[in-house]
């Protein structure tokens, strides 16, 4: 699948959608958001989550819930070079 995929959390009928259109996917779509940062996004009928690999070196998780629940998870800091 060569889609592009562009995520805005603050849609959440576009969320839905993603998670409608892609749910059945085992690809993970890599990106750039808008701060230049690599994120990978995973989508699943019940969630999207992405990972963030943040300027600062830490790791951030964001999961969205079909429910409209929302997490934010920081899982440590990537070595300094």
């Amino acid at each position: 699948m060569n889609d592009t995929i562009h995520l805005d959390p603050t849609d959440f009928g576009s969320m839905l959608t993603l998670m409608d259109t892609y749910g059945d996917s085992d690809t993970l779509y890599p990106g750039t958001n808008e701060e230049g940062e690599t994120v990978h996004i995973s989508i699943f009928h019940d969630k999207i989550v992405t990972v963030t690999f943040q300027k600062n070196r830490w790791i951030r998780k964001n999961i969205y819930w079909r429910d409209g629940t929302r997490e934010e998870l920081f899982e440590g800091r990537e070595p300094a070079l």
